[in-house]
């Protein structure tokens, strides 16, 4: 549980951590190759990356942490298991073992993955390409039983929802594959896009274009260092809590390249969002803001995992706005909480109705999921008064070191 105290301002510099989700695949995707690999600005304060890291070692990858970087020794593939320890169930990104030890053992044995309650977050698609490309799988009520003969091989896979993780695990199962695979409607975005980068320069042949991912299958992957991309997420959630409390800061090393949607809507609305000097600037200082719609889309649009966020602002900003969610409807779970500071907001299947205002007081919250508590922590720091927060581990698997982060920008909160 954190309590926070509500703040007129905030001030100062963000420094960007490690994306989770790009870690979490380029982990998986290091233990294919058959030298060692270091992994450096890795955000392993986070508990996604630590179950991740637990499993590796207890199936038998020898991977060591040293301050942010992580390195992943020569695997001895003869002593690795292909039963999952039930740990798996706890993160979504566990089904990218599936392709791994597929590729590397012929079977494999994994809980039914967990992560964000986000409603029917289906993995068909993951299972479906690995039975394309030669895998033999069972699902049961707990666990996924692959089997594979003779490798993957190649195949043209054309995906009905344009899903990050599923995108990954289809190139995790292609690199060593026989043959070409050819992913259409793929989703590629900058996590699915650091995880080519980084297979590439291990020696792999990966190409793409939006929506697009062809991969020729190699014979191996070389070891080497890779440093992963920073957490875009973060970066626009802060952007976004400056704007909330019509506030200005600094976003340290980072660009808009992949955020490009994200910072226009910010402009649209009124807020000062320019790059120099390789830092991002955001300011609302003296700001009036305007009321917005918008609606998540695979990138480069919007991602779902901004909406609770957005909507948070939207309720700061006096007029009616609508954020709608293309992919998960049971993301607006937040809806009740944030009606607890006596927020003037209604869900409506995919979508929230939203009548901002300039006045609201602090309440006893609960983090229905990760981004609903980053969401939750913010309103928390315009409020009149105090806010706590309980269930905030979910916040913590995603944002490393928020709460100190907060308090360098000048808010009052801290963990009980």
């Amino acid at each position: 549980m954190i309590t926070l105290q509500g703040t007129d301002s905030i001030f100062g510099e963000i420094n960007l951590s490690g994306a989770k989700n790009a870690a979490l695949p380029l982990m998986v995707g290091a233990c294919l190759c058959s030298e060692d690999v270091i992994l450096h600005n890795m955000p392993v304060e986070l508990n996604d990356v630590k179950v991740m890291l637990f499993i590796l070692n207890s199936i038998g990858y020898n991977v060591t942490v040293e301050d942010h970087s992580m390195i992943f020794h020569t695997p001895s593939l003869s002593d690795t298991k292909t039963d999952i320890p039930i740990d798996a169930g706890k993160i979504r990104y566990s089904l990218l073992l599936l392709p791994l030890l597929l590729t590397q053992q012929g079977k494999v044995n994994n809980p039914v993955p967990g992560g964000c309650k986000l409603g029917d977050r289906k993995y068909d698609i993951h299972l479906d390409s690995l039975r394309k490309m030669g895998a033999s799988i069972v699902e049961t009520e707990n666990e996924i039983i692959g089997n594979l003969n003779d490798g993957f091989h190649g195949a043209d896979l054309l995906f009905h929802i344009a899903t990050t993780s599923g995108s990954e695990s289809a190139i995790l199962a292609a690199v060593l594959a026989k043959g070409k695979t050819v992913i259409m409607n793929a989703n590629t975005r900058p996590e699915v896009i650091d995880l080519i980068n980084f297979l590439n320069s291990m020696g792999a042949d990966i190409s793409y274009k939006t929506r697009y991912i062809e991969v020729n299958g190699v014979e191996k992957l070389h070891g080497g260092e890779y440093t992963i991309i920073k957490d875009s997420h973060e970066a626009v959630s802060y952007m976004i809590l400056a704007a909330m409390l019509r506030s200005e800061i600094l976003v340290k090393d980072f660009n808009l390249n992949y955020i490009t949607e994200d910072a226009t809507l910010l402009k649209q609305i009124g807020v000062d969002v320019f790059e120099w000097g390789g830092n991002v600037y955001v300011s609302a200082k003296g700001k009036v803001l305007r009321p917005f719609s918008m609606a998540t889309s695979p990138y480069p649009g919007i991602n779902s995992d901004m909406q609770p966020i957005l909507a948070a602002l939207a309720c700061t900003i006096e007029g009616e706005s609508i954020v709608t969610d293309t992919r998960f409807n049971e993301r607006f779970q937040y809806v009740n909480e944030f009606k607890k500071f006596g927020l003037d907001i209604v869900n409506y299947e995919n979508c929230a109705v939203i009548h901002g205002c300039k006045n609201f007081e602090g309440a006893d919250v609960f983090a229905t999921d990760l981004r609903a508590g980053a969401a939750l922590t913010f309103l928390g720091c315009c409020a009149n008064g105090v806010t706590t927060i309980d269930n905030y581990y979910q916040t913590m698997r995603g944002y490393v070191g928020i709460i100190d982060k907060l308090n360098q920008l000048g808010v009052d909160i801290y963990e009980k």
